[in-house]
């Protein structure tokens, strides 16, 4: 994680921060020239990520966002600093959230960075119709 050009944005891990997630994702994207509905789908994929590891992600103080813009793809990565033993969580593969983070993104991913738990989602870049 760490290249030039991304966007990190690190916020209390506390759902009523999650706006800001929530808007930095859009922001980037629309500066992407993403259409709307890529716009939305990111946003709504780093939303539901963030959920889950609010709810699963252990105890933590605080929640990282980093975004990756490419000319082909955007990444992002959430991650808390959080103390699970076992991350992912078991029977993930089957959950309601893999399904909506399938949706949304291209192969979403449970990973562990620095040891803490985290998610990285794919959104493939389409640009946005010009006028």
């Amino acid at each position: 994680m760490g290249h030039e050009g991304d966007i990190t944005v690190t916020v209390p891990a506390r759902p009523d921060f999650l706006h800001v997630v929530r808007s930095v994702t859009a922001s980037v994207a629309a500066r992407l020239d993403l259409g709307y509905d890529d716009i939305e789908d990111l946003r709504i994929a780093v939303d539901e990520a963030c959920a889950q590891l609010l709810s699963d992600g252990g105890p933590a103080s605080q929640l990282t966002l980093t975004i990756t813009p490419s000319e082909a793809r955007v990444e992002v990565v959430v991650c808390t600093d959080g103390d699970v033993g076992e991350w992912p969580p078991p029977g993930v593969e089957g959950s309601l959230i893999w399904q909506i983070l399938n949706g949304l993104t291209e192969g979403p991913s449970f990973e562990r960075f620095d040891g803490k738990p985290g998610m990285r989602l794919v959104k493939t870049v389409t640009r946005a119709a010009g006028p």
